[in-house]
């Protein structure tokens, strides 16, 4: 049960922090571009890439990772995982799983998009 506290108490700020980031990026800089999104994306791709190392080493204890990794960094952007997987795999030397994690979550992901809008458009 404590596994699904320290996921919600993560949680819960980071969805708050994502709104929050989106809303500052669109007044900042405008709707043009999802600005907000990108930098949601690289934060949390910093933050996921800073704590688990540290976590790794030690530095923290074992159960921090549902607070941060799978509480808070999931619900601030999932592309942090994404990245973190793929930077992983390009430093175990395996490039093949790299590319194809980039690609099939690429390439998967605007079909899914598409597919949901054709759906949608359907019902």
């Amino acid at each position: 049960m404590e596994k699904y506290f320290l996921i919600a108490s993560g949680a819960i700020p980071g969805a708050f922090c994502r709104y929050w980031m989106t809303l500052w990026g669109a007044a900042w800089w405008g709707t043009d571009f999802a600005y907000g999104t990108l930098v949601i994306n690289l934060i949390g791709s910093f933050v996921l890439g800073l704590f688990l190392p540290l976590l790794d080493r030690g530095l923290f204890p074992p159960d921090a990772r549902y607070l941060v990794a799978v509480g808070w960094c999931a619900t601030f952007t999932t592309y942090s995982t994404f990245s973190w997987d793929t930077f992983r795999y390009i430093q175990e030397g395996n490039l093949k799983l790299a590319a194809a994690n980039i690609g099939l979550t690429l390439f998967g992901c605007l079909f899914a998009t598409w597919t949901g809008v054709t759906v949608a458009k359907i019902l």
